[in-house]
């Protein structure tokens, strides 16, 4: 399951897709970087890296006047990357994979929680649908989820997640109608 030079993909989601399920079993998670399209739009190469590339900004973190809150570092210069770029054949295949990192690499215990790791599984989905009829609150909702899981560590995703969830959802009320009422 380890990604080689040469390895062949139908699009781009399915190496991203692998590239994350990688990146599960090796204690990191990814982020699309950088890509690059052709004339016709089509993009013709696509970068994917480890979540920790790349360095913050130094103006975030130097002169006091600049910084409004101090947060926790997360990027550490990693190189591991896997790019992609398009095949005569139609799909993709991978032109560069770097595999070494430059930290040490989520626990088994703790990369479920990992960014790209982390979704609201459709069973829960359901549940959450039924609380959005009943008018249940996030935090209610996260409680009965951590006593079902066994604590909010086993969870699988964060309050956040279920709220970016129910943010994407269109409302089961709304009616979207062009014609007027009649008078």
């Amino acid at each position: 399951m380890t990604p080689r030079l040469g390895m062949h993909f139908d699009d781009l989601d399915e190496a991203y897709n692998f590239y994350n399920a990688y990146g599960k079993l090796a204690g990191f998670s990814i982020r699309k970087e950088s890509s690059n399209r052709g004339k016709d739009g089509e993009v013709v190469w696509k970068r994917f890296v480890c979540s920790k590339e790349g360095k913050t900004d130094e103006k975030h973190w130097i002169g006091k006047e600049l910084v409004q809150r101090r947060r926790m570092e997360t990027r550490f210069d990693c190189k591991a990357k896997l790019q992609v770029k398009l095949d005569k054949s139609g799909g993709y295949v991978v032109s560069m994979f770097v595999p070494q990192h430059s930290h040490a690499p989520a626990t088994p215990s703790k990369r479920f929680m990992l960014r790209s790791h982390r979704e609201v599984p459709e069973s829960k989905r359901q549940l959450i649908n039924t609380y959005d009829a009943a008018n249940v609150q996030s935090k209610q909702r996260m409680q009965v989820f951590a006593s079902q899981s066994g604590g909010l560590d086993k969870i699988g995703f964060t309050d956040t997640d279920l709220n970016d969830y129910n943010a994407k959802k269109v409302p089961s009320f709304a009616v979207f109608s062009t014609s007027r009422r009649p008078s």
